[in-house]
């Protein structure tokens, strides 16, 4: 009599293919999805003779199914514009902790808890390699990635400043404005009274003289004081004193308290000469900021002094360094130029600029000024054509919050913040397997190691044999459903054919349980 149980062991075999079949059409849509197929194989062998030339005369037995192996080819890698998907293109699976349990899955829906912490779609946490003050370190421990929209992304202090800009050739010297004595004056070997003031201002820089006591000062030693000072220069002709301002501003004379020490009768009666001069000045800002992130609006104030010579000013408000009136003078000193307009002098960066005593409690702010580029060129020039600054650039910064990101291919969380920064939040990991085929299947898109599988090798994407990711993107599901539906009738006639042997085998079983003896 037939066996019942080559036709079942058939029935059972095509129903598990038919089930494999089923869950890889109901996962056609499923993130990260890779499909499955069964595999068949035959059973033992009953020997029920030889031939006449010696041959064996076996019988099988039925069939059983020998496994259900993964297809883990590359999905489609879809784009979706939400920032937190990532999609992997090539080997690997994203690491998470679940509940304290390490699984694995190649699907990257995630999604962002109310603390910041990178979970997947079933609360498990994303692991990789945290970043601290922007610098990822992928030797240190796995752990929980964050994206904190409060993140904040601390100031840096300003120490490079560079302006690129050209001073017009062409401009004339600025007119000399002076206050002249023009009355009959003091002649200059006279005495001077002991305690008397001369005060005047060019509207940035003030300047006090005040004679000694022991009425000793003549408008020589005047002069000599002018003159002593960076922002003035002073003569004498005949009884007449000039003074005259480097920036080319006229002076106001605040107080002139100047006579002779015998009579006191001579004085130095002024009148504003002259008028400023503009087309040979120039001025220009650039805004740095301190360690607390504050900014400061820093002028270069720029005067042509000679063919191919001009003398620069750099200032700060005195309000952002506790004082009040005039601007704060930080640096001067001299440019000088070739025929070819190239920058001469200074023949190095003017370094050690500093702005002391800020008055929101910042520290020091000291800085340089940058003359040259990389390559060694000036970065300034003065050549025929309008006095202009082309660009300006500094490396300081204020701080910032975080108003978007993004993810890598390697995997680096890129952070990018109010100030205009870009920072490194975290890495995403990636762990691979010797053999993939060997992952235990745990449900929610979740795979286990095994020991079939070996331990995961984890590590940056892109490395290792690691695949690379795509940010704002997911891997869709690799079942092909036209492949699928050519299966799912392959399986559906393997069924029914057994099904067929089973009927048949219960008519010959009824027709020979009938034979009459």
């Amino acid at each position: 009599m037939p066996s019942f149980s080559i036709p079942l062991s058939g029935l059972n075999a095509s129903s598990n293919s038919l089930s494999v079949i089923a869950n890889n059409l109901a996962n056609l849509n499923t993130v990260g999805f890779k499909a499955q197929r069964t595999l068949f194989q035959d059973l033992f062998y009953q020997q029920i003779g030889t031939s006449g030339s010696g041959n064996p005369i076996q019988q099988g037995v039925g069939v059983a199914v020998s496994g259900v192996s993964s297809d883990l080819t590359q999905g489609s890698i879809q784009s979706s514009g939400v920032p937190t998907d990532v999609g992997i293109q090539g080997n690997g699976f994203f690491v998470l902790n679940k509940s304290g349990e390490t699984v694995y899955s190649r699907a990257g829906s995630f999604t962002i808890a109310s603390n910041g912490e990178l979970l997947s779609q079933d609360g498990a946490s994303v692991q990789g390699y945290g970043a601290v003050n922007g610098v990822v370190n992928a030797n240190a421990t796995l752990g929980s990635l964050t994206i904190a929209t409060g993140t904040t992304n601390p100031p840096k202090a300003s120490t490079n400043v560079q302006l690129a800009l050209n001073l017009n050739s062409g401009s004339v010297l600025p007119a000399t404005a002076a206050s002249q004595q023009t009355g009959t004056g003091i002649p200059a070997g006279t005495a001077l009274k002991g305690a008397t003031t001369l005060a005047f201002s060019d509207g940035t820089n003030a300047f006090t003289f005040t004679t000694g006591a022991g009425n000793t000062d003549t408008l020589t030693t005047v002069v000599n004081a002018i003159n002593a000072n960076p922002n003035y220069t002073a003569s004498l002709t005949g009884n007449s004193l000039v003074i005259a301002a480097k920036n080319g501003n006229p002076i106001t004379l605040t107080t002139n308290t100047l006579t002779d020490n015998a009579t006191g009768a001579l004085t130095e009666t002024f009148a504003t000469s002259g008028t400023a001069g503009t087309s040979g000045a120039f001025s220009t800002s650039v805004a740095v900021h301190d360690a607390l992130g504050a900014s400061h609006v820093l002028a270069y104030n720029f005067t042509k002094t000679g063919a191919n010579a001009w003398s620069y000013q750099i200032t700060v408000p005195a309000a952002d360094v506790g004082q009040a009136g005039a601007p704060v003078v930080l640096k001067t000193g001299t440019l000088t130029f070739n025929g070819a307009g190239q920058l001469l002098t200074p023949a190095a960066n003017v370094a050690g600029i500093t702005i002391a005593g800020l008055a929101d409690g910042a520290s020091n702010l000291t800085f340089a000024w940058n003359l040259f580029d990389a390559s060694g060129a000036g970065l300034l020039t003065q050549v025929a054509g309008p006095s202009a600054t082309s660009a300006t650039q500094q490396d300081g910064f204020s701080s910032g919050s975080l108003v978007s990101y993004i993810i890598g291919s390697d995997g680096t969380i890129q952070g990018t913040f109010s100030n205009g920064q870009t920072s490194a939040l975290g890495q995403i990991a990636l762990a691979s397997f010797t053999n993939q085929q060997g992952l235990s299947r745990s449900g929610s898109n979740d795979f286990l190691a095994t020991l079939s599988s070996g331990q995961a090798n984890v590590g940056i994407p892109g490395t290792g044999g690691r695949g690379t990711l795509s940010g704002g993107a997911l891997e869709q599901s690799n079942v092909d459903i036209a492949t699928q539906f050519a299966q799912l009738i392959v399986a559906e006639r393997s069924y029914q054919a057994n099904a067929k042997s089973v009927t048949t085998f219960d008519e010959v079983t009824q027709a020979t349980l009938n034979l009459k003896p």
